[in-house]
């Protein structure tokens, strides 16, 4: 592919114009030329400059010493070959100190390819280097105007200890007259304690090459100045150290509000721990008596509330209403008729749990089968309705236990519950990886030494490591069924942990999000 460019071709003779061309078209350029051959037609040609002009030494009324002089005065940088049928050595040098980068002679065109090359790279560099020169200067303005107008002293020191640079805050913070640190060292402007004091801190900068960080004190006859002063090395490109910078910074007020802060922080940490030991109680109490009162009023408020509205839809329907539609909302009102009996029941177990451990005349032996039978048939109806199936394993023999049936019954109850509602329904389980069964929660009853564990396993939604300390609360519930929305009271878990603790046994969780969860709960024998 060839190399395009502009190309400005100051020649009279047409044919040695074109002879130009075609050696460039040879050497692998595709140039956009122009032939002139006088000072106008040369003007308006520069306008937009081109990449490279070829210019005859010698034409009539027009040279190349004028074509230099003249891109010079327009401050135009475009490289310039010269070109003649017969250049001596002064021509030529001569031509070079005008500014031109190469000259060939006519007879001798091979080198044109190579010429260009050279002028083309020649105009890029230049182009670099004058943007070079320029960010340069740019950043050495802004950098002489953020040390001259910075609130901060600052000043540089040569690796000898002479100052290079010292802005007018650093010469008002040592009392220095303007300008008068330039050139000079730390032993010839301050006594001599001071002067040590600096240079070793310097040395110290210079010879561990890190940044040194000091706060030191000023007095003056507006009292003491606190200033952080921070001395850094200062390297070239390569690395090479070749001065120590240091900047002071006022901190007095910083100080004064740190000293402030300390003593309002002890005070009120003081006040804050005295409160707290008062009130922890107190505040206590509230919340638990406003966590209670709100979740039982929204468990029982909602479902009565249904069960009034259907009533007065059924009164109303009177002896013509569709038997379908009467039975379907007979089915809501004992749904939600059991919702609260199932909320009362969970006050009442908790309210015995909390009375202390059960009586002996309420304890009896315990029939497992029996048990299992009626806690599963209590939550068999909402696990069908979910698309979930309980599945039992229930031990041959098993020890004798004491316990209270009807609490254990509840504490079964919602555990099962619990399972049903925190599992995965079917249609959205998606393909089951291998021995993977989301639509099952197992209950299983079996012996371990001295005592029945009772089982129940889900491989719901799952929870945190971080939540499970708090399963047991009252009222508590994990985030997780916050956002997917599960109903429930947070009372569940506790009257579980109530039940067991009345029967002196022991209860584990082992869970983890996306993982299920497997409740397992020891009674003894």
């Amino acid at each position: 592919m060839s190399r395009s460019f502009r190309l400005l071709i100051i020649e009279d003779q047409p044919v040695d114009a074109e002879l130009m061309v075609a050696e460039l078209v040879r050497a692998g350029f595709g140039p956009d030329w122009t032939r002139v051959d006088s000072m106008d037609t040369m003007l308006a040609a520069l306008d937009p400059p081109p990449g490279v002009i070829l210019c005859d030494y010698s034409l009539p009324g027009l040279d190349a010493p004028t074509v230099l002089a003249t891109l010079n005065e327009l401050h135009l940088e475009v490289p310039v070959i010269v070109v003649s049928g017969a250049m001596d050595e002064e021509t030529c040098v001569k031509s070079l100190r005008l500014g031109a980068v190469d000259y060939l002679l006519k007879d001798r065109l091979a080198r044109l390819g190579p010429a260009i090359e050279h002028a083309l790279e020649t105009r890029r560099l230049t182009a670099e280097k004058r943007e070079a020169q320029r960010r340069e200067r740019e950043t050495s303005a802004i950098l002489a105007g953020l040390v001259k107008n910075s609130p901060a002293a600052i000043s540089v020191k040569a690796v000898d200890g002479r100052y290079l640079l010292a802005n007018r805050q650093f010469e008002m913070l040592f009392d220095m007259a303007p300008h008068s640190l330039l050139g000079k060292i730390d032993a010839e402007i301050f006594p001599a304690e001071k002067a040590r004091e600096m240079t070793e801190l310097d040395a110290r900068c210079l010879h561990t090459s890190i940044v040194v960080e000091r706060e030191e004190e000023f007095r003056g006859p507006e009292g003491a100045r606190n200033l952080l002063c921070v001395r850094y090395p200062i390297s070239d490109d390569d690395g090479d150290i070749f001065g120590i910078g240091a900047i002071y910074t006022e901190i007095t007020k910083q100080k004064r509000v740190e000293h402030d802060l300390r003593a309002a922080r002890a005070d009120i940490m003081s006040r804050a721990e005295q409160l707290a030991a008062g009130n922890h109680q107190l505040r206590e109490m509230d919340r638990m008596k406003t966590d209670f009162l709100a979740a039982v009023s929204h468990e029982l408020r909602n479902p009565l509330a249904s069960v009034r509205g259907y009533v007065e839809m059924l009164r109303e329907g009177g002896p013509g209403m569709d038997p379908e539609l009467n039975h379907r909302f007979l089915d809501i009102i004992d749904r939600n008729s059991a919702n609260v009996l199932h909320l009362l029941e969970d006050l009442l177990v908790l309210s015995r749990t909390e009375a202390g451990p059960a009586g002996s005349g309420q304890f009896q032996a315990i029939s497992f089968p029996d048990l299992v039978e009626s806690s599963v048939a209590t939550v068999d109806p909402a696990a069908r309705q979910a698309g979930l199936t309980i599945q039992v394993r229930l031990a041959d023999r098993l020890p004798v236990v004491m316990g209270d049936p009807s609490q254990l019954e509840r504490m079964l109850v919602n555990l099962l519950d619990n399972a049903v509602k925190f599992s995965p329904r079917p249609e959205r389980s998606g393909p089951r990886p291998l021995g993977h069964h989301p639509d099952v929660v197992v209950l299983e009853v079996s012996a371990i030494p001295m005592g029945v564990r009772l089982e129940v396993r889900d491989q719901g939604i799952g929870i945190s490591q971080a939540e499970q300390a708090k399963l047991f609360t009252r009222f508590f519930r994990a985030r997780s069924a916050t956002e997917r929305g599960i109903p429930g009271t947070g009372l569940g878990l506790a009257v579980v942990k109530g039940v067991v603790d009345a029967h002196r046994g022991a209860i584990r969780v082992d869970s983890a999000p996306g993982r299920g969860t497997t409740v397992a709960v020891d009674l003894p024998a």
